[in-house]
């Protein structure tokens, strides 16, 4: 299993100011579904950071409502990892049932079969767990999308890695909306570690300069101009 790493450097300045600031480094992951909308990880800032992680990934069901703000409270897993390119049933004992076969390469999906009359509607995800400067982060959901009673699900997860500073939220959290500027790290392929460098005039992670590895990784890094993602 490939194990993918991500290094974010802070200097001592500026890492001060940040701390002064209360900002702390997050990161969301997307799906085909469309942009991040789930803070995967949120962790307080040291000098030198590393996060590492492997495709694994698990479903997970909610009644939390996806709403800027709301923590995410899980009331049953799938089990980790699950099963790519199958489907799961959650039934109406609200555990979920699989995998059964039928699905596309590299997707998850989830059949809601939840009778209407109790909950017409709840909220599936993704999880994924990571190790955060040495600390294990388990099945931290990184999506979350309404399905309604009887209906479908599908979740294809990318390798694209959102980062950027804020102090509102923690891990878990959903963000319908990111405001500032972001930095999107792609991995996938040959690209299984990238470090990036926070720049204080910026606001943005960024390429180490004058460095050959970071020369041939610029290609897998996008720097998004300020708005709501």
């Amino acid at each position: 299993m490939t194990v993918y790493s991500l290094q974010l450097l802070i200097n001592s300045q500026d890492l001060a100011m940040l701390y002064a600031a209360g900002q702390r480094i997050t990161l969301a992951k997307t799906t085909s579904s469309g942009a991040p909308n789930v803070a995967w990880l949120v962790f307080d800032p040291f000098q030198s950071n590393t996060v590492q992680w492997t495709e694994d990934y698990g479903l997970y069901a909610s009644t939390t409502s996806v709403q800027y703000g709301a923590m995410i409270t899980q009331l049953a897993q799938s089990g980790m990892p699950a099963s790519s390119g199958a489907s799961y049933s959650f039934t109406a004992a609200a555990t979920f049932n699989g995998p059964f076969p039928g699905g596309a390469p590299g997707t998850y999906r989830v059949q809601n079969d939840m009778p209407t009359g109790g909950y017409p509607m709840l909220t599936f995800g993704l999880i994924q767990s990571a190790q955060v400067n040495g600390v294990q982060l388990v099945d931290k959901p990184l999506s979350a999308w309404p399905v309604l009673a009887t209906q479908m699900l599908s979740l294809t997860p990318t390798n694209s890695v959102y980062i950027w500073l804020q102090s509102m939220f923690g891990s878990s959290t959903i963000v319908t909306q990111i405001t500032g500027r972001v930095t999107v790290a792609r991995f996938g392929g040959n690209v299984t570690d990238l470090t990036l460098v926070y720049d204080a005039s910026s606001g943005l992670f960024v390429q180490q300069s004058g460095q050959d590895k970071a020369q041939a990784e610029e290609t897998h890094v996008e720097l998004v101009k300020p708005g709501f993602y």
